[in-house]
């Protein structure tokens, strides 16, 4: 064995050109899987944790517009949902909690300098925060019972608000040329995915101070062993009742199925993924033909000198062995060389600070061994033809050709 491997180390070295293509085809593919890859994960994983939000274990229930007549209702009818109403949910027993949300219509949102700020503001409860899963930059506080009794006019911003009008924990803005102060601001985290970066919220109370109108929405949370399904299902029997449509009116209420959507998104996130990890085969597969061509070539140069191996006593077996060893030791090669590269790539992008979009680059075990099984694949198949015509010349034929 050390034999062979050394007259295949030798005849590398005496072909350096057709070699170094060989490598460099099969490096040029490991790399091009090992990366696309890599940043299909990164970018799987990010938008996966993105929509965490809308696969957890809350609804959001929305009033809509009847579809239905029911018992001298028209169809079509709007409907809403006054506070006290919404609040009648945590009285069924598939309910755990629940939130409700204000949402104020063209507010009048400035920095104390009286500059205009483009903001969303929304009038919330004490468990708005915990059950959106939201988590505040340190040194901030959320909205608290004192806040709501006393109609505490303070406020928690998204980190763009934020940064668009230079405002910190403690710090002013005006909401209606009311006073606000800032008690929290909520980080730019794909954790906080429900919280719009240009929010503000304040107590629902002190929401209440300057607008009238009903609520926007509520979000539920349903106690445990009980499905969504089930959840919507009560929340449609409940407002049915309430507020006099037809239990079977799917559009009277909006209770939106989002782990549905998100599913759907991340199917396609992986199929993504998937084409860039096909894009780098095709690459690698292109590579492994080079070997074959190389390999085949390397057959035709060398016709005489199997002739000679084969009339003095070399069986077509060695000869298929010798070249599949030569077409081995290309491929280890330029796997090693590739797959050195290829980390060094990916750790260079991880420190490049791509896109929050695209995520943190990951090269996974997954990755690896599926590389490298194809690798193993598309290699056997590039040596094995060659070798198999080397080993089937007859020894007159083979000595007969031009040198």
């Amino acid at each position: 064995m050390m034999t062979l491997l050394a007259q295949t180390l030798q005849t590398i070295m005496s072909h350096r050109l057709r070699s170094s293509l060989a490598i460099i085809a099969i490096m040029w593919g490991i790399i091009s899987v090992l990366v696309l890859v890599a940043l299909g994960e990164g970018f799987y994983q990010t938008n996966k944790t993105s929509l965490s939000s809308l696969i957890d274990n809350n609804q959001k229930v929305f009033m809509g517009q009847t579809s239905l007549p029911w018992q001298g209702y028209s169809a079509r009818r709007v409907l809403h949902a006054t506070q006290k109403q919404y609040q009648s949910l945590a009285t069924l027993p598939q309910v755990k909690q629940l939130a409700i949300v204000f949402r104020a219509k063209k507010p009048n949102v400035t920095d104390m300098k009286g500059i205009k700020l483009r903001a969303v503001v929304n009038g919330v409860d004490t468990h708005y925060l915990p059950l959106q899963g939201i988590k505040l930059l340190s040194g901030s506080r959320p909205i608290t019972i004192s806040d709501q009794r006393n109609h505490s006019r303070v406020a928690i911003i998204g980190w763009r608000l934020a940064k668009q009008a230079k405002l910190t924990i403690g710090e002013q803005l005006k909401i209606n040329a009311i006073p606000f102060t800032i008690i929290g601001v909520v980080p730019k985290n794909e954790k906080n995915y429900s919280f719009p970066a240009r929010s503000l919220i304040i107590p629902s109370v002190t929401y209440a101070d300057i607008w009238q109108g009903p609520p926007s929405q509520a979000i539920v949370a349903p106690q445990e062993k009980v499905s969504l399904a089930a959840l919507r299902k009560a929340i449609q029997t409940h407002f049915a009742h309430v507020l006099q449509f037809d239990p079977q009116d799917t559009q009277a209420i909006n209770a939106p199925d989002f782990s549905h959507f998100a599913n759907t998104y991340l199917a396609l996130f992986r199929g993504i993924q998937l084409f860039l990890a096909a894009s780098g085969a095709m690459t690698l597969a292109v590579g492994a033909l080079g070997v074959a061509n190389i390999m085949f070539l390397s057959v035709t140069e060398r016709t005489r000198e199997i002739g000679v191996r084969l009339a003095i006593g070399a069986t077509p077996t060695h000869i298929l062995t010798q070249f599949l060893v030569e077409g081995a030791v290309l491929v280890i090669l330029g796997t090693a060389i590739g797959f050195s590269i290829s980390w060094l790539i990916v750790k260079a992008l991880v420190m490049s600070h791509l896109p929050q979009w695209l995520g943190t680059p990951a090269l996974t075990s997954t990755a690896i061994f599926l590389t490298l099984s194809i690798t193993a694949i598309l290699a056997l198949l590039a040596a094995f033809f060659p070798a198999r015509r080397a080993a089937n010349l007859t020894p007159v034929i083979a000595l007969s050709a031009r040198a």
